[in-house]
């Protein structure tokens, strides 16, 4: 709004100043003289030394002649005609007075010396009017012109986005709207090419759920109407127990994936404003690992947690608990028995890593596992759970702190998950 304003003042400005001063000099080279033949008050007052030497009649007669001849239009009232003591003060006192008729016609009158009878002239157009109602066209119509040229490049860029607008819902490709930098549209344009990116990502999660849905829904689904069906044909009872556990434990699968989604599609969704505080990560890690081994054997899986901190972690912790937690979850869902935990902080970065000794992620698949809905299965015997919705989650809450997430190789030969995000309080 600012650019445009100013824009636009500055060329009305130039413009103005550049026009006058160049129809001035137009005004200048091409004004015609001041003549003394027009009618009006020169007129009247040759007219008035003229009657002094003349009687009523012959006056009279000069006026015809001036009248037939084309020089002008005159004509003699009697004083008595006229009414106001004002106009008749100036009238007796040998001035002018002018009036103008309805028609918007000016009229000079003016008393004979020594008799009673005012001699009435019509005042002619100056011969340069013309000129001037010519410049002034000139300074209008040059001043559209002026105004033309700066709204043309605007409405051009404009007429670009609506046509990419209305084109945003058939064409597939998404493409971006390219607007020179010097446009006053270049920020609209830029705020409509992130609307669409955000739309086409939007589309392609709403894609991936609808498929995601469908594909692990229907397996619990069709157990349930397996188990169902066996159910009323068994006549024994631990058999049928045995069917009704089954559909419980499909059911809680159901559940859990409903909830992923509704929690993936709360992250995609909202666009949050962080609250940044300062706060003890240690201890969070000893919780999250406290809260996702509650149920395990303790010599089962070994885990451990290593701090090397220059100063306490700055983050939104809601958020940064929600990664940290997805992150230990996939440790141990995929590690076949050790998962180690290092935090690093120092003034310009916090980096949490998260080790297993698992299957690890091929190289090929770095980039494409913290994609939503994407699952890697190098053991599908042993993990079956999950529904490719974590990972997409440590992602997005790195992007919210202007960080990364990404995977790594581990010593162990596992997978070495890495989620760090600059110090916000270095500005």
């Amino acid at each position: 709004m600012k650019r445009a304003f100013l824009s636009l003042y500055l060329l009305l400005v130039l413009s103005i100043l550049g026009m006058g001063w160049g129809l001035d000099q137009l005004w200048n080279a091409y004004k015609p003289a001041q003549q003394a033949s027009l009618p009006g008050q020169p007129l009247l007052e040759l007219m008035q030394l003229a009657a002094q030497e003349r009687e009523l009649e012959q006056t009279q007669v000069f006026v015809n002649n001036i009248n037939a001849a084309g020089l002008a239009e005159l004509r003699l009232l009697p004083l008595d005609n006229l009414t106001g003591s004002t106009v008749l003060e100036r009238l007796h006192a040998g001035e002018n007075v002018s009036f103008e008729s309805r028609e918007g016609k000016r009229y000079l009158y003016q008393k004979l010396s020594g008799q009673p009878w005012v001699l009435v002239a019509e005042e002619g157009e100056p011969e340069g009017r013309w000129l001037e109602t010519f410049l002034a066209a000139l300074f209008y119509t040059a001043l559209a012109i002026a105004v033309f040229f700066w709204l043309w490049p605007l409405t051009r860029d404009l007429d670009k986005l609506e046509r990419h607008a209305q084109n945003l819902g058939t064409d597939q490709n998404y493409p971006a709207v390219t607007v020179p930098h010097s446009s006053t549209a270049h920020s609209l344009a830029k705020a409509f090419n992130r609307m669409t990116t955000r739309i086409r990502e939007l589309l392609q999660t709403q894609k991936e759920m609808t498929h995601a849905v469908s594909h692990e829904l229907r397996t619990p689904l069709a157990r349930m109407k397996f188990a169902l069906e066996m159910a009323g044909e068994s006549r024994n009872p631990d058999d049928i127990h045995s069917k009704l556990e089954g559909m419980r434990n499909d059911v809680a699968e159901m559940d859990q994936l409903i909830n992923q989604l509704l929690n993936y599609a709360r992250f995609e969704q909202q666009r949050p404003e962080l609250n940044y505080k300062a706060g003890d990560m240690p201890s969070l890690a000893e919780e999250i690992v406290r809260r996702l081994t509650a149920h395990l054997d303790g010599n089962s899986m070994h885990i451990d947690i290593q701090a090397n901190l220059q100063q306490d972690f700055v983050c939104d912790w809601p958020l940064m608990e929600r990664a940290f937690l997805n992150l230990v979850q996939n440790a141990l869902h995929y590690s076949r028995g050790c998962v180690h935990i290092r935090l690093f902080s120092d003034a310009e970065q916090f980096r949490i890593e998260v080790e297993d000794d698992g299957p690890g992620v091929p190289e090929t698949e770095r980039d494409r596992v913290f994609e939503s809905f994407v699952r890697l299965r190098q053991e599908p015997e042993k993990h079956t759970a999950g529904f490719g919705l974590g990972l997409a989650i440590v992602r997005q809450v790195a992007l919210w702190h202007k960080g990364e997430a990404h995977v790594e190789n581990s010593a162990p030969g596992g997978a070495l998950f890495v989620i760090w995000w600059p110090n916000p309080l270095n500005k």
